[in-house]
C-alpha cells in the first residue's frame, strides 16, 4: 500500500486554558476556564472531520463532547492520549518543586534528557512516547480513522501538550530533548499528516501550527 493511501490529517488539539494555569496537571483534572472554552471554539470553528477522538480527562472530553454534537459526532475515549503523569510533581507549580535542591535537579534533569528518571510516582517521556505511538496506530486503522482509510480521512484529536510533543517525536523524528522549542500553548492546533509504512513504520509531516 502505497503512503498517500494510508495516511490520515490529524488535528491535534491541546486543551484550553484551565482554572489552575502555571501547574504540571497529569493525573489531577481541573475543569477549564472560560477562556479555555472559548479557545477551543475558536480552533475548531468552520472544521469537521470523519472521527473525534479524547483523551479521557474531563478537560479534554468535555470539550470533545460539545464538538462532536455540533458535528453529530460521537466522541472515542483513548487512554493512551492522557496527559504524562507527573507522579508527585502533580499540581505544583515548577516554581515550588525547584525550591527544593534534590526536586530541583530531578526537574531540571527530566526537562533536559529525554532517558532521566521519572518523577516518584509518574511516567518518563519513553513511557509516554510508547502509548502515544499505540495510540496513533489505532487512528490508522479504518474502523478508527472514518468510513475509509482514504487520504482524505480527517481525525480531531483533543489531548495535552506532552502526547503532541510526543507525537511529533514518534512520527516526525525529533528528538524528544528539542521539542521544547515547540510553543504548544492550551489551545494550540497541530495538523499532521500520517501515515505507516510496511517497512519504515509510522511517518509524519507537520501540515499547519495553529496558536490560540
Amino acid at each position: 500500500m502505497s503512503q498517500a493511501a494510508a495516511s490520515v490529517l490529524i488535528d491535534l488539539i491541546r486543551h484550553g486554558e484551565t482554572v489552575t494555569p502555571g501547574r504540571l496537571i497529569g493525573r489531577s483534572d481541573p475543569p477549564l476556564s472560560d477562556l479555555g472554552r472559548a479557545q477551543l471554539k475558536r480552533q475548531t470553528h468552520g472544521r469537521n472531520w470523519d472521527a473525534i477522538v479524547s483523551s479521557p480527562r474531563l478537560r479534554t472530553l468535555e470539550p470533545a463532547r460539545l464538538i462532536g454534537a455540533d458535528r453529530k459526532l460521537s466522541v472515542r475515549i483513548d487512554d493512551d492520549w492522557r496527559e504524562l503523569d507527573f507522579g508527585a510533581w502533580d499540581g505544583r507549580t515548577l516554581e515550588e518543586l525547584r525550591t527544593d535542591s534534590a526536586t530541583a535537579a530531578a526537574v531540571t534533569a527530566f526537562y533536559s534528557f529525554p532517558d532521566a528518571p521519572a518523577a516518584p510516582g509518574g511516567e518518563s517521556w519513553h513511557m509516554l512516547e510508547a502509548r502515544v505511538a499505540a495510540a496513533l496506530r489505532r487512528l490508522l486503522d479504518p474502523a478508527a480513522a472514518g468510513p475509509s482509510p482514504s487520504p482524505s480521512a480527517t481525525v480531531l484529536v483533543v489531548t495535552h501538550a506532552g502526547p503532541i510533543r510526543a507525537a511529533l517525536s514518534v512520527v516526525c523524528a525529533i528528538p524528544f530533548a528539542n521539542l521544547w522549542t515547540f510553543r504548544i500553548e492550551p489551545g494550540t492546533r497541530i495538523t499532521l499528516r500520517v501515515g505507516r509504512d510496511a517497512q519504515a513504520g509510522l511517518w509524519g509531516e507537520i501540515v499547519e501550527v495553529v496558536q490560540p
